[in-house]
């Protein structure tokens, strides 16, 4: 449930920075540095993650629980197609808007 959700977002930052990334600004971890969002988190990442992974909670099935959106399909796992496409467009839609933010 957290995995998925975690990687759309890594997928959806490459695909939007065009896979560039300077390696040693991406290893900056000084208050200034250009990574360091707020206080070391991004939260455009951080509430996609967190809330990605909460549909996918809706949507698993396990043998120690079975999601709400799950059982009313009858048992079926959409919990990874779910978790990471909503992921990627909360943090596509949330991502863009501040890196035009930053950019201005």
């Amino acid at each position: 449930m957290l995995t998925g959700p975690t990687m759309a977002v890594y997928a959806t930052d490459v695909l939007l920075r065009r896979n560039r990334y300077d390696g040693r600004e991406l290893s900056d971890e000084s208050r200034g540095g250009p990574f360091w969002y707020t206080a070391g988190v991004n939260p455009a990442g951080a509430a996609a993650v967190l809330l990605g992974t909460a549909a996918a909670g809706l949507c698993v099935t396990t043998p120690l629980y079975t999601g709400p959106v799950a059982a009313a399909l009858g048992g079926t796992d959409l919990s990874l197609p779910v978790g990471m496409l909503l992921a990627a467009v909360l943090y596509l839609l949330t991502g863009r808007r501040r890196q035009a933010a930053g950019a201005a």
